[in-house]
């Protein structure tokens, strides 16, 4: 059968699937209400969520009350206010569960977690630019580092953001511009690493992880506090992460980009996960 032109509604193919732009204009508005809410920790208001969202009012109503009663959203009766809903838990736990990225990338995050004894994180890029933690391995230490799945980190966040600027998309800047040259070490090491950035104390070292384009889809990094993770601790570990980061990223038919480097005698991390 061949494509069919559908009046109104874009191109038509075999599968009688859409391949125009047309989109559904709740859709979209559903998403931006979600996207508010992920970013309210707190949850806001019929009024609040209008405003944020350029809705009016008497059209965020009825968009509110569906997703209510669809679990996607929760309603408290005394604050009034909105906030993210039960079902979403649900499909959050099945999307990350099918992302094959991450899949392949937790049992060497779990090995990576025994050996240094620090937490591990899988970050993955969102489409509007920031950077969501959707995987964490526990740290062995005493004291723990709070960041937790769901995190949410802005286009800007250190060194992640350096690492998407390494290996940015064909023909696509990463979310920060930085300096060529700091830009070249990332690319010449493979990884890259942070001393108090994020906060006081919290030290993080990453690595990309590439999809089929060569393009990093998920951040693998490793968080120690003060001198669970410092400059010297960091020398004696890259190899290893960057030995997973290259595994991951053949896991899960990524391209490696031909200046990725290879560690001199690369650890054997399926010997070392036993």
């Amino acid at each position: 059968m061949t494509k069919a032109e559908v009046p109104g509604s874009g191109t038509t193919d075999e599968r009688g699937e859409q391949t125009g732009e047309q989109l559904v204009p709740a859709v979209s508005r559903a998403t931006r209400v979600l996207e508010t809410l992920v970013q309210q920790s707190a949850g806001a208001t019929l009024t609040e969520l209008a405003k944020r969202c350029a809705l009016a009012k008497s059209t965020a109503s009825v968009l509110l009350r569906t997703m209510v009663v669809e679990g996607l959203v929760v309603y408290d009766q005394e604050t009034r206010r909105y906030n993210l809903g039960p079902l979403l838990v649900e499909f959050g736990v099945a999307a990350i569960a099918r992302t094959s990225a991450v899949a392949a990338s937790r049992t060497y995050m779990e090995w990576l977690a025994e050996r240094t004894e620090l937490a591990c994180l899988a970050i993955q890029p969102m489409p509007d630019g920031h950077f969501t933690a959707i995987a964490k391995i526990e740290s062995r230490k005493a004291v723990k580092v709070t960041i937790e799945v769901g995190s949410r980190f802005d286009r800007t966040t250190p060194l992640i953001s350096r690492l998407a600027a390494a290996w940015p998309g064909r023909g696509c800047p990463g979310p920060v511009s930085f300096p060529d040259s700091e830009l070249e070490q990332l690319r010449a090491q493979g990884y890259g690493a942070v001393y108090g950035e994020y906060r006081p104390e919290l030290n993080v070292l990453g690595v990309p992880v590439f999809d089929r384009d060569g393009v990093p889809c998920l951040f693998i990094a490793l968080l120690g506090m003060g001198d669970d993770l410092t400059v010297e601790g960091v020398a004696g570990i890259a190899d290893y992460l960057v030995t997973a980061s290259r595994e991951i990223s053949s896991r899960i038919g990524g391209h490696i980009p031909a200046d990725y480097p290879t560690p001199a005698g690369a650890p054997d991390l399926d010997a070392g996960r036993g």
